[in-house]
C-alpha cells in the first residue's frame, strides 16, 4: 500500500459568512437551542460549524456542509457514531481538546478561541484513511432555550484534505 499526496483546499468562493450565521440561527431556533452571540462574530470564510452533545453521547447535532465536501462519512454516520470512533488524532491533541471543550461547555458563558495548534485528523473507519489538516477556530457552550441547561458545544474550524492511502 502506498501513500498518495492529494493536497486539497476546498473552494470557499461560494461560502457566505452571513448565510452560515443565518443557517446556524435557524437550526438553533428550530431546536430550541442557543449559543453565545460572540461565536457568530468569529466565523471565518470556509469554517466548518458543528454542534455536539455533551458526553457521554457526544453525537453531532448540527454540521454545516463544509466538512461534508471532503469527509467520506454519511450524515447518518456523523449523527449516530461518536466522533472519537469516526476519527483519530494524536492523544496529546485529543486531551487538549477534551479539556478545553469540557471547560467551555460546562463553565463558560461566551465562546473563546480553541488555542490549539494545527493538527492532523484521520478518518478511522475509511478504508483509505483520509487525513485532514485541522485549523481550530472558536468553541462555545450550547444551551436549551427554555431552561438554559447546558446540552453541548459549538465549534468552528477550517479543514483541508492532506492525503489518503491508496488501495
Amino acid at each position: 500500500m502506498s501513500q498518495q499526496i492529494k493536497k486539497h483546499k476546498p473552494d470557499y468562493s461560494e461560502y457566505s459568512i452571513e448565510e452560515e450565521r443565518s443557517n446556524l440561527r435557524k437550526f438553533l431556533n428550530d431546536n430550541n437551542l442557543w449559543i453565545p452571540e460572540n461565536f457568530y462574530e468569529h466565523i471565518r470564510s470556509g469554517d466548518v460549524i458543528d454542534i455536539y452533545e455533551l458526553p457521554p453521547n457526544r453525537s453531532q447535532l448540527y454540521g454545516n456542509p463544509q466538512f461534508k465536501k471532503l469527509c467520506s462519512y454519511t450524515d447518518e454516520m456523523m449523527k449516530s457514531i461518536p466522533f472519537p470512533k469516526l476519527f483519530w488524532r494524536s492523544d496529546e491533541i485529543q486531551l487538549q481538546l477534551m479539556k478545553k471543550m469540557s471547560h467551555v461547555a460546562i463553565t463558560m458563558d461566551q465562546a473563546v478561541p480553541w488555542d490549539i495548534e494545527r493538527h492532523e485528523l484521520i478518518e478511522s473507519m475509511h478504508p483509505n484513511k483520509r487525513t485532514f489538516e485541522i485549523d481550530l477556530g472558536w468553541v462555545g457552550p450550547c444551551f436549551k432555550k427554555d431552561t438554559n441547561e447546558r446540552v453541548g458545544f459549538v465549534s468552528s474550524l477550517n479543514v483541508a484534505l492532506i492525503f489518503e492511502w491508496a488501495n
